[in-house]
């Protein structure tokens, strides 16, 4: 049982059956909670297992030699060398089954031979280097790739790791700082109730059936006198994309209506066409001036500057006669642009 009434120790009454038989005070100050830890001895005692593990992992690479658990041992924590005919051993225990941890044996006695001290460090886990570089990870403006970590392990520690193994080590250092991201999806249920409860009249509902689990998530930020963020996120459409589309101007309709003067602009996906003519039959479509351009941009190589001035010029033409006048301009540029818009609408 633990006593934390005093500011300096922490103090653990050893129970049996109710009955107090002895009591075990520790200074705070002498539990070892930070994995920066360099010196490693008997007696020392740490907060939990997963920070004594993470300050041998270190010890074990700045001594360029490698440990595997002992699992004939019965005691919580035992490691030896990997090395057969070494003597290095580490045990240690909880204290009256805490979460403390203390040192109970370590014979730092290393005989390996020389081949299996320069062997990789398998020491160098994802999970110990994920631990390393959590503070450069808490800004989230901060670019820190995976060759800056693999840089930084070479730096402090003297050892290669892959880009993999990089990798790996800034999701788990993100996952522990931000969360599992699965966690934040099972709560967009109460997050839409609470919406839909705070803000009346809202259209809220959710439609993943016929998406890819592939999330994109953005934030674009208001100009406005209100300023703020409006976050969005989006999926791929898988299989059924008319499906897909088609329930998205559903309840785009019910949310918004059928409006006087209203028209839609899109790319020219073919499944946005259908769906538009499905559940707007009456509404004017229209294409993305972009989209279309970059459509241009892609399919036809040549005269770029020249094609760009003309048809951001016919996009924004007022006149039906100076649009017509800009097409035939086109025509003299490449005839194949002006059949492509004219078959595009």
């Amino acid at each position: 049982m633990y006593d934390s009434g005093t500011d300096d120790t922490l103090a653990l009454d050893f129970v049996n059956s109710g009955e107090a038989i002895g009591v075990f005070e520790l200074d705070k100050d002498l539990i070892i909670s930070k994995t920066n830890q360099r010196e490693v001895m008997v007696g020392q005692v740490y907060k939990d297992k997963a920070t004594l593990k993470e300050v041998v992992e270190n010890y074990a690479i700045s001594q360029r030699f490698q440990f595997q658990v002992d699992r004939s041992n019965s005691v919580s924590y035992a490691l030896i060398c990997m090395s057969e005919d070494c003597e290095w051993k580490f045990k240690a225990s909880s204290i009256n089954k805490s979460e403390l941890v203390k040192v109970r044996e370590f014979i730092d006695n290393r005989t390996c031979p020389l081949k299996d001290k320069v062997y990789e460090q398998r020491q160098a886990s994802s999970s110990l280097i994920g631990g390393m570089i959590r503070p450069k990870l808490t800004n989230h403006k901060r670019k820190y790739t995976p060759k800056d970590i693999i840089d930084d392990v070479k730096s402090d520690l003297g050892v290669d790791v892959s880009y993999i193994l990089a990798w790996r080590a800034k999701e788990k250092a993100m996952n522990f700082l931000r969360g599992e991201p699965a966690d934040s999806y099972k709560k967009l249920p109460r997050y839409l109730y609470t919406m839909d409860k705070t803000y009346p009249g809202s259209h809220i509902k959710m439609g993943f059936d016929h998406c890819r689990p592939i999330v994109v998530v953005d934030g674009s930020h208001l100009k406005s006198c209100y300023t703020g963020t409006f976050v969005s996120a989006s999926t791929l459409d898988g299989a059924e994309k008319d499906a897909a589309w088609t329930w998205f101007f559903e309840q785009f309709k019910i949310a918004y209506g059928d409006r006087e003067n209203m028209c839609i602009v899109s790319d020219r996906n073919e499944s946005i066409i259908k769906s538009v003519s499905r559940v707007y039959p009456d509404v004017p479509h229209f294409a993305c001036i972009w989209h279309l351009w970059n459509n241009v941009y892609k399919k036809f190589k040549r005269s770029h500057a020249k094609l760009s001035e003309i048809y951001f010029s016919m996009a924004k033409a007022y006149t039906q006669a100076e649009f017509d006048s800009l097409m035939e301009k086109l025509e003299t540029v490449d005839i194949r642009v002006k059949e492509y818009l004219e078959l595009a609408g």
